[in-house]
C-alpha cells in the first residue's frame, strides 16, 4: 500500500513499445534496474508501467534497439499537479489530505483481539490502555515481544499470546492451550518454561539441557528445559557456559476446573416488530451520536454493526461507521424442565470441550457432574487433559566479569 502511494506521489507513465526488438528493450530495463511492472501484450503492442524516472532511463535504449515509445497515458501527482494548476485550493487540499492519510500510517487505529473464551474484549483492552497503549497509539511506541509477556503474566489462564502489527492494526491473538502447529523453533538463546501447571507424561528434546523430566509435577512459570549448556573438568569443576535456543516439545496431564450455574427461571423475548435505527460516528475513540427519534422502548435489544473505514486490507484509518438498529420486545416469563436444563448445561459443557479439542487437546477425563438445586442447575468438575505446555521464556546470561543480562 505505501509502496503504491510513493509510486504516485512521484508519477509514473503508460507506454506502448513497438518494434522488433520489444523484449530486448524490456530485459535491458529489467537488467539495468529500470522499475517497469504490469507487462502486456496486445495487437503487436507491448504495454508498460514505468516511473517518470525510469521513462528517462530508458529513452537510451530506445535508440539503441530501434524500439518506438508512445505514452497512452500519465498518472500520479506530478501530472495531476499539471491539469489542475490554475485549481490552486484543490491542488492544496489533495495534498493536504494524502499528507495526512501518510501521517496516519504511523499510528494503530484498529485493535483485533481474537482466540479468547475466557476473558473478554473490553478486559484485554482495559490491560492495554493500563500499558498506554489504545487507538492512536504510535506503532513506534509498541514492543510486541514486551508486550506479549506483559499479557503473559498478567493473565494465568493464557498459554500463548502472539502480537503482530500489520499496516495501523494491532492484532493479538490468544490461546488457552498449545497447539501443535503454534510450536516455532526458536533461534535465539532462551529457556523452555511451564505455561501452566501440570504433570509431564512426555519430554521431547532437540536443544537445550533438560530441567524437568516425565513424571514431575511443575508449576507454571518453572523452567522445563534450559538454554544453559555447563561444561565441566574432569574435578567437576565448572569450566564455561555457552547459551543456546531451547527447542523441544512438552507434554502434561492438566487439570480444568469447570464450574457453571443458571437458573431454571428465564425471560423469553417476543418481538414486537417495532424498531427503528440511527447511525453514528466514531473519530479515534470519541463517539459522535447523530440525531435520532424520541421514541423509547421499555424493553429492547440493540443490534449494531460498525464499519472502519480502511484503505486496502491492513490500512485501517480512524473512522467508523456505526449503525444501531433498536428492536422491541415483551419479556415472558418461563420455566426449564429438568430434561431442558440438563440439556442446556451439557450442551456448555460440550461446547467448552470441542474449543479445547480445537486446540489439540486430548481429553482424559470428563469429571463434570450436572445437578438441579431447586431453582438453579449446576455443572461443576474437572477436566482432565493431555497436552502441550512448553513455552520459550527469558534466559540470564552471565558472562564473566559482567552483570547478568535477560535476554529472549
Amino acid at each position: 500500500m505505501l509502496k503504491k502511494f510513493i509510486i504516485w506521489l512521484k508519477g509514473y507513465l503508460i507506454i506502448c513499445l513497438s518494434g522488433n526488438s520489444k523484449d530486448r528493450t524490456i530485459n535491458l530495463c529489467l537488467k539495468n534496474g529500470i522499475n517497469i511492472w504490469r507487462i502486456s501484450e496486445s495487437d503487436g503492442c507491448k504495454t508498460i508501467y514505468i516511473s517518470k524516472n525510469g521513462y528517462k532511463e530508458l529513452i537510451p535504449y530506445l535508440e539503441k534497439t530501434g524500439t518506438k515509445a508512445e505514452i497512452i497515458d500519465k498518472k500520479g501527482m506530478p501530472y495531476l499537479f499539471f491539469r489542475y494548476k490554475k485549481r490552486k485550493i484543490f491542488l492544496l487540499g489533495l495534498l493536504l489530505f494524502f499528507g495526512i492519510i501518510y501521517s496516519f500510517s504511523f499510528f494503530i487505529w484498529d485493535i483485533n483481539i481474537s482466540g479468547e473464551k475466557i476473558y473478554t474484549d473490553e478486559q484485554i483492552i482495559q490491560t492495554l490502555n493500563d500499558y498506554n497503549i489504545r487507538i492512536g497509539t504510535a506503532k513506534g511506541k509498541i514492543n510486541c515481544t514486551e508486550l506479549e509477556k506483559s499479557l503473559r503474566a498478567e493473565y494465568d489462564d493464557i498459554a500463548w499470546i502472539s502480537c503482530e502489527l500489520k499496516g495501523t492494526r494491532l492484532n493479538i491473538s490468544i490461546n488457552e492451550t498449545i497447539a501443535p502447529d503454534m510450536i516455532k523453533e526458536n533461534t535465539v538463546p532462551c529457556n523452555i518454561v511451564a505455561a501452566k501447571d501440570g504433570l509431564i507424561t512426555d519430554i521431547y528434546i532437540e536443544s537445550g539441557t533438560r530441567v524437568a523430566g516425565k513424571g514431575d509435577e511443575v508449576k507454571k512459570g518453572d523452567i522445563l528445559i534450559t538454554g544453559a549448556i555447563n561444561l565441566y573438568n574432569d574435578y567437576d569443576e565448572l569450566i564455561e557456559t555457552s547459551y543456546v535456543p531451547a527447542n523441544g516439545q512438552i507434554y502434561a496431564v492438566v487439570s480444568y476446573e469447570y464450574h457453571d450455574s443458571f437458573s431454571m427461571d428465564y425471560y423469553e423475548k417476543e418481538y414486537t416488530g417495532n424498531q427503528k435505527k440511527y447511525f453514528g460516528l466514531i473519530i479515534g475513540d470519541k463517539a459522535i451520536k447523530l440525531p435520532k427519534s424520541n421514541k423509547k422502548y421499555n424493553n429492547y435489544d440493540i443490534a449494531t454493526d460498525e464499519i472502519r473505514l480502511k484503505l486496502g486490507s491492513f490500512f485501517y484509518l480512524p473512522v467508523s461507521v456505526k449503525k444501531s438498529r433498536v428492536m422491541e420486545y415483551e419479556p415472558v416469563l418461563k420455566k426449564y424442565t429438568d430434561k431442558e436444563a440438563d440439556m442446556k448445561a451439557r450442551n456448555k459443557l460440550n461446547a467448552y470441550i470441542e474449543e479445547l479439542n480445537k486446540k489439540g487437546v486430548e481429553i482424559l477425563e470428563n469429571n463434570v457432574k450436572i445437578e438441579i438445586n431447586g431453582d438453579i442447575c449446576k455443572a461443576d468438575g474437572t477436566i482432565v487433559t493431555k497436552e502441550l505446555i512448553g513455552i520459550p521464556a527469558d534466559i540470564t546470561i552471565i558472562n564473566q566479569g559482567e552483570e547478568a543480562d535477560g535476554i529472549y
